[in-house]
């Protein structure tokens, strides 16, 4: 079965035309032997080994149904909270009344980058209610000027935490807390937090808030997928329940469209199997993202977290043989400017790279031949990537030009660019909720399918969890006075601090 050179499905369409006809043979014939299926996502399948679970988020998308009685009650609780949440965030609003209040949105990782992509880009269509203020890094000087910018007397906490022990949210929170007590006294500030979180019990005990601004997201839904349950609520607040019900939409089209139809001529099984194949087989180390319109401006920093934090494994899946190829890196940027930052790497150097392409068919705005021209750029730099300049075509030119042989030849080789990078080219029919929900889905979607491919789990992240313990050990230390049990590096490193902090 060849694979589709196009694919249309939830406002989307997808172009594999820029991929050469061995590339797209693999992807078929490894998708056509995975043994995993999208339907293990809806079931109770435990797909995240390491932490013996299975993996619900697509069940947190409105209208989506489990395969069997566990996954249909996740899914049944999962929909009942977002009503709950909607119809809480809606009554705030209205009880604030005509002046917007402030949120300050405490996350971190993917508990902060899929809310702030979308909140980004859902900005450009439609004024948010409130004002957010984000806060994801332990730099004192990020929460200070979030604090800075807020009213005490309007300001809400959102405290976004699955496990509720996140060392820079809970740290950030007491800082919060602190600041919005000394203005509107403590018991008022406690009554100003709302937890979302996989751990209630624990955000209850620890700040003492009310168990009604207590949401609940699942276990089983890994931080990087979770926005579409109780961790997005900010988006309710800014955007409200019509337009994150689109977005919902827009994930549980492409969802259907995954779980229903052979992965080798599915939209994100045939972007998995490329990936996979240039990995694998052409040996090919780095992807590279393009997304052409600023609504994207927060979307690469996601999608890099998704990625490599989901394929940046080397163990197998059960944890008992090694991985010696797995995804990735990833480098993305935003539009025309992104041209003239790493786009020489892709065209020239050395190693050849792979290209994926996001843009928006239809304006949002009323600068027509401006679009035209930035998707002008985008399919502009996709075919010189695939089908590029040889050195002869570059010298004729530059002779026609008046230009000597000799130099013409020395010239050519400088401005030739070999070709043969392959692209897959993602329209989006226009920039709405809807076709948003639609692209975050194709790429959870894809992440989850060459996770499988290369035999790993892509749903758990203990490469990330060493460096917190270490750093919780190291901060001890410093503040003891002591390099007892540290390595000779972080010893001396701490010898110098504590000669020149005081």
């Amino acid at each position: 079965m060849p694979a589709p050179k196009t694919i249309h499905t939830a406002g989307l369409r997808l172009e594999f035309t820029r991929h050469g006809e061995q590339a797209l043979a693999t992807a078929v014939k490894t998708l056509a032997a995975l043994p995993s299926q999208p339907q293990d996502l809806v079931s109770k399948t435990v797909l995240n080994g390491s932490e013996n679970r299975p993996a619900w988020h697509v069940l947190s998308r409105l209208g989506a149904k489990g395969l069997d009685a566990p996954s249909q009650a996740a899914a049944e609780f999962l929909h009942a909270e977002f009503s709950r949440m909607a119809d809480w965030a809606e009554a705030l609003l209205a009880n604030a009344g005509s002046q917007p209040i402030d949120i300050i949105h405490l996350g971190a990782g993917g508990s902060e980058t899929p809310m702030l992509a979308l909140h980004t880009a859902l900005s450009v269509l439609q004024q948010p209610r409130c004002r957010v203020h984000w806060v994801a890094n332990l730099d004192g000087a990020t929460i200070d000027a979030a604090l800075a910018t807020a009213c005490p007397e309007r300001t809400w906490i959102l405290i976004n935490s699955k496990s509720f022990r996140t060392q820079e949210v809970m740290r950030n929170a007491d800082i919060a807390l602190r600041w919005l007590g000394d203005a509107i006294g403590t018991e008022t500030a406690r009554s100003r937090l709302v937890a979302l979180t996989a751990n209630p019990e624990l955000a209850v005990q620890r700040f003492g808030l009310p168990a009604d601004q207590v949401f609940r997201s699942l276990p089983e839904i890994g931080g990087r997928f979770s926005l579409w349950s109780a961790h997005g609520l900010v988006l309710l607040l800014a955007f409200g329940r019509e337009t994150v019900t689109q977005l919902h939409a827009g994930a549980h089209a492409m969802d259907q469209h995954f779980l229903d139809t052979p992965l080798q001529r599915s939209a994100p099984g045939l972007m998995a199997g490329l990936s996979h194949a240039y990995r694998v087989r052409f040996g090919l180390p780095l992807l590279s993202i393009g997304l052409y319109g600023d609504a994207f401006s927060h979307m690469p920093l996601y999608l890099q977290q998704l990625l490599m934090e989901s394929l940046g494994k080397s163990t197998s899946a059960d944890g008992m043989q090694p991985v010696h190829v797995s995804g990735p890196a990833v480098i993305s940027g935003v539009g025309t400017p992104v041209q003239h930052t790493y786009f020489q790497l892709l065209h020239q150097a050395a190693v050849p790279v792979f290209h994926e392409i996001v843009a928006v068919a239809h304006p949002w705005h009323r600068h027509l031949r401006e679009h035209m021209a930035l998707l002008a750029n985008a399919l502009g730099q996709a075919d010189a990537l695939w089908n590029g300049k040889d050195a002869s075509s570059w010298q004729a030119e530059l002779m026609a030009q008046g230009m000597s042989p000799e130099a013409a030849a020395r010239a050519a080789h400088h401005r030739a660019c070999p070709g043969g990078r392959p692209s897959t080219f993602i329209w989006m029919e226009r920039l709405s909720p809807y076709h948003l929900g639609a692209l975050l889905a194709l790429y959870e979607h894809r992440t989850v399918i060459e996770g499988w491919l290369y035999g790993i789990n892509p749903f758990d992240q203990w490469g990330v969890e060493l460096g917190k313990t270490l750093a919780t050990r190291i901060e001890n230390a410093l503040l003891a006075a002591t390099n007892q049990g540290l390595s000779s590096e972080t010893a001396a490193s701490l010898d110098y601090l504590r000669a020149h902090v005081a």
